[in-house]
């Protein structure tokens, strides 16, 4: 046998030997994740004239002895906003602009009990190298235009963010029943707050053992106008003449309707 022969075999066989290595390891992780079952109910919520938020289920298995994390996020975008400052040394106005790139529009934590010190830990940043939490969203956001003050100006980023309920950690809000054949049931509700945009988002469902994520799965959430909303939402993008027409009759009529109240009750004083 020539020792070109020789060679091609041996590099065969070591190609051989890679293949099925990264084979077994894709089984064995996709083992691992279909250890992670999720349901969402609803999968699909429809934003109408009343809508007002609501609350989705999410449900499923994980390993008896696993703790777990949902997380409610989307594809990030971009923000701006208007960057306030005083103007003479005591008038507060508008100076500029900020823009905040790659944020998420929504992050939504909840954990099981078990979870709750790390939890409390996630102001430190303890899950940023998980690519978790609000302190990883700091590391990943850029701000426009750049500035010296990005730890200040992420700071009331986020206040923003949770004060309109987009940003949220819940501690020890998923439930679990007994386990049986080492698996367990658990169980949540995300409430999807009412500032939530239209749009396609995602649910994931993490299974955490000490400190590493050992499973995960996801569902995408989708949230759609209907009704009335969506007739001003196409309305505004497809026809903005019109619905620029339409914004000032109306503020005029509004605007009668004040007067006439006014007028009836003797005027105002």
């Amino acid at each position: 046998m020539s020792r070109k022969i020789i060679i091609s075999l041996f590099l065969l066989l070591i190609s051989l030997s890679v293949v099925s290595s990264t084979l077994y390891a894709q089984t064995m992780e996709n083992k691992k994740n279909e250890s992670v079952t999720l349901n969402l109910t609803p999968s699909s919520v429809d934003i109408n004239t009343f809508y007002n938020g609501t609350d989705v289920n999410v449900e499923g298995k994980v390993p008896a002895d696993a703790e777990l994390l949902i997380r409610l996020s989307g594809s990030p975008h971009e923000v701006s906003l208007k960057k306030k400052g005083k103007v003479g040394g005591f008038l507060w106005m508008n100076v500029g602009e900020v823009t905040f790139e790659n944020v998420p529009p929504v992050d939504l934590l909840y954990t099981s009990k078990g979870l709750g010190k790390i939890a409390q830990d996630e102001e430190n940043g303890r899950w940023a190298s998980l690519g978790l939490g609000f302190d990883a969203i700091k590391n990943q956001a850029d701000i426009l235009p750049a500035t010296t003050d990005k730890e200040i100006l992420f700071k009331e980023f986020m206040k923003l963010k949770k004060h309109e309920a987009l940003y949220k950690l819940e501690p020890d809000a998923i439930r679990f029943t007994n386990a049986e054949d080492g698996m367990k049931t658990y169980s949540a509700a995300i409430h999807i707050p009412p500032k939530l945009k239209s749009g396609t988002y995602q649910v994931d469902v993490y299974a955490v053992e000490g400190n590493q994520i050992a499973a995960q799965t996801s569902r995408q959430l989708n949230l759609k106008q209907i009704g009335f909303p969506a007739f001003l939402s196409s309305m505004a993008f497809g026809r903005s003449l019109v619905y620029g027409i339409m914004a000032v009759v109306i503020a005029v009529f509004a605007g009668l309707g004040t007067s006439m109240v006014f007028s009836s009750k003797g005027g105002a004083h």
